[in-house]
């Protein structure tokens, strides 16, 4: 019984996660498109700020999702229901 309420609780967590996830793979799409439109434009130009804006925005949104998945805070939330 353990197991199964366990097994529950992990797949509702992941769940959870999946909008997050999907965010992010949808934001790497568009960061890849923009440094490929910026490639041999200028230093200083909007393509490259854009794909550079995309870069970092992706690398944020991985990282809180890395902090999601690794914390106990899905965990915790799941168990609270």
């Amino acid at each position: 019984m353990e197991k199964i309420e366990r097994d529950r609780r992990d797949a509702g967590a992941y769940r959870e996660m999946e909008s997050d996830l999907r965010d992010a793979v949808n934001m790497g799409r568009i960061a890849a498109n923009l440094a490929h439109d910026a490639d041999g434009e200028p230093p200083v130009c909007e393509k490259r700020n854009l794909a550079l804006f995309a870069v970092y925005h992706l690398l944020e949104m991985l990282q809180s999702l890395e902090r999601k998945y690794e914390g106990d805070g899905w965990h915790a939330s799941q168990e609270a229901s």
